[in-house]
């Protein structure tokens, strides 16, 4: 925008002649007034001069001599500083230079003021007081070191106590109280807290005399508590020591503030006598003022009246140029809702306030301009800033142009080795050792200058510690491309840790369901072993293959149990288990069954005490023993320990802790993950099933506890067991009860669709005396009743297939004949049917394969 002129009027030149005119007048009373005011100024200054001669050199050297006193009154205390020897020699030749400057100082007073202050007895009181701060400075000082060398020594105790299992402190308990009683000693403030913990300390000393623990630890230990706490200069000696050193210092440094106090208060009151004297000079300059006053006033009152006459014009003009003023300075500041004014007049304002007016337009408009810019600006920046993913832009070269912070922290690269300018290639150089690319999409983003390089659109970048980016590419109009890598390590570990669920689900419904099964035809085989075994016409080689048939049978029904803890389906049978005597017991047989090249060693703490199944949680110390042997083909060492955890465990809480350690080759790193899967083996086809740690990991949880694994290739395997503490409402499973010698008749109603479960059922049954009647069905059973059969004991399966159900059985039962006592039997626990919603509370049940014993209990015991 150009600036509008207009030309000058009549008025545009006396503007400045006016106001040329006012300022020679003004400029010629201010000459008159300046002579008149040197004049009285001569007159003052030769009044002053005379003080000063008189007054001022003797009341400069008492302020000054006051001064030094307070500054040796303020460096005093440095001297009782124990913590600062390196600056003792500077201290105390700044002492020695004040007790020289103030001794200069006394000298040159007059006669009058030394006596008034008396600084010859204030000096030679400092100088005796600071011979003595120094020696109890020194002896302070002396003692602080002493009283150093037993921290160390207590320090050096704290690095012995340790956190192993050979450390000092878990031998005598009360050590680690008695070094932190020690530890306090240095820091007491006083006699009364220092003789507490004396007392203390003897007392913990005494307990241990008393408990033995000092015969438990290293003579050298014995020996260094002995002089720490009962040497003649004892921790506690020194530290009183130190205290009483400290309170003589105390009194000496108040003894320095009292002389440098009394002298202020000395130097106080000479002031005023001086004071007083310069009262008297001033009056005497006051007249000398007071006549020059009179004739300035003249001078001024002739300037005030020109003044006058010349602001009627001034006022005007300036009026204009003040408003002009006040716009230009809130538009500085921001406000540019203001009009520009006087842009009407025609001389040298007019022309100033339109060229204002023009840089006020020019400014709005750069304003608007620029608030836009600076809105985007702030934005892209906080979104560029703040990001979770990382955001990289290339240029056409392939060249790193613009990065966020979040990108070199995805990557695991230092921000300082991004550049602007840095090559593709080098970047990827920059990345970890190990780091590996994939690409997701088949389309491509852009290609580097050299074209050897293809940026996908979608790519993920596998790094060393096995975490994943995802990259997402975009080319630019211009050239080059636009990345975004967000890191998807956490939701691809829930989706494997969700596959894995859903795998161990599935496993675990399908082994439920086989074992179920496999308990059915378990029923028929040992029974009808059973029932064979009876007979006594059987050869010896027949009854020798009878045992073999019956002891695989006893087999196949642990494995079923097994696998049903696996599914966590199979109840426990809990019992009290002290660890150390469990693992004695079972040494003969891990040292026999690992072999003679193993060399086997046991380390239990005493009172180590679970509730767990026995039988289970040996089997499981066997498997992982034999799985140890196999890791040492060659020999090795097998470390079973038992201990307990007080700090954080997988249990998050109480936690006992047993350990199979072996020398052998150690689980690779990608094997590691998958070994507590089931069917997971390494071994040969035939060699291995790979339930072996799957059944141990479902026992443990089914327990309460976990297990960990921590291996390294080459250097062994350590598998943890970990295990809750016995509580005391653990319930204990009692052994079977003996078998009644006879048994009394009984009328039983056998209900299972299986055939052949149900003509062996019926055979043991019929072998313990009974009278059976067999159907395979809850219609069958029902109209069997209805029809006038007799039974007192009803024995059901629970799942009866196509024949109906046995909990439906149960419940007519107890609508049609409550007195009727009716049993359930299933393949699978009762804990796998009470998720039913109308399972029977209190029902009897009995767990399949049952056996001849078995039965016999179930008939011996009466109807309710």
């Amino acid at each position: 925008m150009s600036m509008p002129s207009r030309p000058y009027s009549a008025w545009s030149q006396p503007i400045r002649t006016r106001l040329q005119a006012a300022f020679g007048v003004m400029f010629v009373l201010m000459l008159a007034i300046a002579l008149v005011g040197v004049g009285g100024m001569r007159t003052t200054l030769d009044t002053l001069t005379g003080f000063r001669e008189e007054v001022m050199p003797e009341l400069a050297r008492v302020l000054e001599l006051a001064e030094k006193v307070s500054q040796l009154a303020a460096i005093a205390p440095t001297l009782a500083d124990s913590y600062a020897p390196d600056t003792l020699p500077a201290d105390v030749q700044r002492l020695q230079a004040l007790m020289g400057d103030i001794q200069h100082l006394s000298l040159t007073l007059p006669p009058q003021a030394a006596s008034r202050l008396e600084v010859d007895s204030m000096l030679e009181g400092s100088g005796r007081d600071l011979e003595q701060l120094l020696l109890l400075s020194g002896d302070k000082r002396l003692l602080q070191q002493q009283l150093d060398s037993y921290r160390l020594r207590l320090d050096y105790l704290l690095d012995q106590l340790g956190n192993g299992p050979a450390s000092p402190a878990l031998r005598a308990p009360t050590l680690l109280p008695l070094w932190q009683t020690l530890q306090a000693v240095p820091l007491a403030r006083d006699n009364a807290a220092l003789g507490m913990l004396e007392a203390n300390a003897e007392a913990q000393l005494a307990a241990m005399q008393r408990r033995g623990e000092l015969q438990r630890l290293p003579s050298w230990l014995g020996i260094e508590l002995e002089v720490i706490c009962s040497a003649p200069q004892n921790l506690f000696e020194r530290r009183r020591q130190v205290l009483h050193t400290e309170d003589r210092i105390a009194l000496l440094l108040q003894l320095y503030r009292s002389n440098a106090e009394n002298l202020s208060l000395r130097t106080a009151a000479y002031v005023q006598e001086l004071r007083t004297l310069a009262d008297q000079r001033s009056r005497s300059v006051q007249g000398s003022i007071r006549s020059g006053i009179s004739g300035l006033t003249v001078l001024a009152a002739v300037g005030v009246l020109v003044a006058l006459l010349a602001a009627g014009y001034v006022r005007r003009v300036a009026q204009q140029m003040q408003s002009i003023s006040r716009v230009m300075g809130r538009l500085a500041a921001g406000d540019t809702a203001q009009a520009t004014p006087a842009t009407e007049r025609a001389d040298e304002i007019g022309e100033l306030a339109r060229a204002f007016q023009v840089f006020r337009d020019n400014l709005l408009e750069k304003q608007r301009l620029t608030q836009g810019l600076e809105t985007q600006r702030r934005l892209l920046q906080t979104v560029f800033a703040n990001m979770n993913d990382g955001l990289s832009v290339y240029d056409a070269d392939g060249a790193l142009m613009v990065w966020n912070p979040q990108f070199p922290a995805l990557l695991g690269i230092a921000p300082e080795r991004l550049s602007t300018g840095l090559p593709y290639t080098a970047l990827r150089t920059a990345m970890p050792a190990g780091t590996r690319w994939q690409a997701v999409a088949t389309d491509t983003a852009a290609h580097t200058a050299d074209g050897r390089e293809r940026i996908a659109s979608a790519a993920e970048l596998h790094l060393p510690g096995g975490r994943v980016l995802e990259f997402c590419s975009r080319a630019m109009p211009e050239g080059g491309w636009v990345a975004v890598c967000r890191d998807v390590s956490a939701r691809r570990a829930a989706e494997a840790q969700l596959q894995q669920m859903q795998k161990m689900e599935v496993l675990g419904q399908l082994t439920g369901g086989v074992a179920h099964d496999f308990n059915n035809f378990l029923v028929a085989i040992l029974g009808n072993l059973e029932l064979l075994e009876q007979r006594t016409d059987l050869p010896d080689d027949a009854r020798r293959r009878l045992e073999r048939a019956h002891g695989a049978a006893n087999k196949a029904a642990a494995l079923t149990r097994r696998l049903l803890a696996f599914a966590r389906r199979q109840p426990l049978t809990t019992e009290i288990v002290d660890l150390d005597d469990m693992l004695q017991e079972m040494l003969d047989l891990i040292e026999y069954s690992v072999g003679d090249g193993i060399v086997v060693s046991l380390q239990a703490e005493p009172g180590l005490v679970v509730c767990v199944d026995r039988g289970q949680l040996e089997n499981a110390v066997l498997n992982l023993a034999l799985n140890a042997a196999q890791a040492m083909p060659d020999g090795g060492h097998l470390d079973i320990t038992a201990r307990r955890v007080a700090g954080a465990n997988p249990l998050a809480g109480p936690a006992l802790c047993l350990e199979v350690r072996d020398t052998g080759s150690g689980i690779p790193p990608e094997v590691l993950p998958h070994v507590l899967e089931p069917f997971f083996t390494t071994k040969e086809q035939g060699k291995g099933s790979g339930l072996g740690l799957s059944i141990v990991y479902g026992f443990l949880r089914q327990s309460g506890g976990d297990v960990g694994i921590d291996s390294t290739p080459g250097q062994g395997t350590t598998i943890t067991l970990w295990l809750p503490p016995a509580a005391p409402h653990c319930t204990l499973e009692h052994g079977p009860a003996a078998l009644p010698v006879t048994l009394p008749p009984r009328r039983v109603l056998l209900v299972d669709d299986d055939t052949d479960v149900r003509d062996t059922a019926q055979a043991l049954l019929q072998q313990l005396g009974a009278t059976v009647h067999a159907v395979g069905s809850e219609a069958a059973a029902l109209a069997w009743l209805a029809a006038g059969g007799e039974a007192e004991l009803v024995l059901s399966d629970v799942m009866l297939g196509d024949g109906g159900d046995g909990v439906h059985l149960y419940r007519r039962l107890q609508q049609v004949c409550p007195a009727l006592e009716v049993v359930l039997t299933s393949g699978l626990p009762p804990e796998y049917h009470a998720r039913r919603s109308d399972w029977p509370v209190g029902v009897r049940f009995l767990a399949k394969p049952y056996t001849l014993p078995t039965l016999a209990r179930l008939l011996a015991t009466e109807v309710s």
